[in-house]
């Protein structure tokens, strides 16, 4: 009985075909991990961004929020309400940033801190820590931020002029803000507030990419509803 074993050629054609149909397989599960690496980061962004407008809007929602107090004999929210007694909420020429107030504590008065029930006196503030219940959001430099106003940062007795400055458009471009993404993860590329419905809702429109790959990129918006701008409660 003869044994005939493989000639040179064909054994060269078979390592050949061994090693294509190898490298298809590492090249399919290259290109699979990489495909998922970016349905994560997609899904990262997406989860980054939405986080981002629920939190825009769960501020927004009670923008203008003033609480009932027995124990408040002289108020202060006049002080800081824009066009008379109403309007406790700016938006820039821009449209991409807002300044509002609301009373975080709901204590009646803007600030944590007030004697004998008195929270303005003479037409000046004479509450303590009113930078607490001054709120906003603003695109700068591809990140967006939220205000962060140091106590140093405002005048705590101020008076009607200073005290409604600190919602108006000109305190957009001043200091007191912080990140509230990482920047060195993600790009805001566009942070826009339209007002709807006469003034009763606004819309945020809120788009970002990876910072380093912008090809992943994600865009979405809410509509936010103000119940207490108008009524001034």
């Amino acid at each position: 009985m003869l044994y005939r074993g493989q000639t040179l050629l064909e054994l060269m054609l078979s390592l050949t075909l061994s090693s294509f149909l190898l490298l298809t397989m590492i090249g399919f599960y290259n290109y699979s991990q990489q495909q998922n690496r970016e349905i994560l980061q997609r899904l990262q962004l997406q989860a980054e961004l939405q986080r981002a407008a629920q939190l825009i809007g769960k501020d927004l929602r009670r923008a203008g929020f003033r609480a009932v107090s027995d124990k408040v004999v002289s108020g202060n929210f006049h002080l800081f309400a824009q066009d008379g007694n109403i309007n406790s909420l700016t938006i820039n020429q821009g449209s991409s940033c807002v300044l509002f107030f609301y009373d975080l504590d709901m204590n009646g008065c803007i600030g944590t801190k007030f004697k004998n029930g008195i929270c303005a006196e003479n037409n000046k503030n004479a509450t303590q820590e009113i930078e607490r219940e001054l709120f906003g959001y603003r695109l700068n430099n591809n990140m967006l931020e939220t205000r962060l106003t140091y106590k140093n940062a405002v005048n705590q007795n101020c008076e009607q002029e200073q005290c409604r400055r600190y919602i108006q458009q000109s305190a957009c471009n001043g200091g007191g803000w912080t990140d509230v993404l990482d920047e060195k993860e993600y790009e805001i590329t566009q942070l826009k507030f339209n007002w709807l419905a006469e003034r009763k809702g606004i819309e945020v429109l809120l788009s970002g990419n990876l910072s380093d790959n912008k090809d992943i990129r994600y865009d979405t918006s809410i509509v936010v509803p103000l119940l207490n701008i108008e009524d001034g409660r």
